[in-house]
């Protein structure tokens, strides 16, 4: 079975690419950098950010309930979340982002799974 991956140089194209929405970018950040799966991330409310850390509502697949946002999804975050105080991190059209749209729009922008920004950072932790 052969993984979908992305790598991180396409990564770092990727979510330096102003034509692509800032909530997919920084969707795929955290994939590619955290600790946290698909639906812990799009269930996120702009409640659980807090500065540099996020939690989510269970633990990770290592038990974790909490994780320090990586630089490069940091930004975007600021930016995606702007002066709410509540509400879905990730949305669109004023709506919580759904799965679907979530992996529709990686297949649109990266053309791969959304699942590869998630599987690559077991291969980029190998690499570099």
């Amino acid at each position: 079975m052969r993984l979908d991956t992305i790598t991180s140089r396409r990564l770092s194209e990727l979510l330096a690419d102003s034509s692509i929405p800032p909530t997919h970018r920084a969707l795929w950040a955290l994939l590619a950098q955290g600790e946290f799966g698909l639906v812990d991330f799009l269930s996120l409310d702009v409640r659980d950010v807090t500065g540099r850390k996020l939690r989510a509502a269970g633990p990770s697949r290592y038990g974790l309930t909490e994780m320090l946002v990586p630089e490069r999804a940091s930004a975007l975050l600021r930016e995606i979340i702007g002066d709410r105080s509540e509400g879905a991190v990730f949305t669109e059209g004023g709506r919580a982002m759904s799965r679907e749209s979530a992996s529709a729009a990686a297949r649109q922008h990266a053309g791969c799974s959304i699942h590869a920004f998630r599987n690559s950072i077991f291969r980029h932790s190998a690499v570099e």
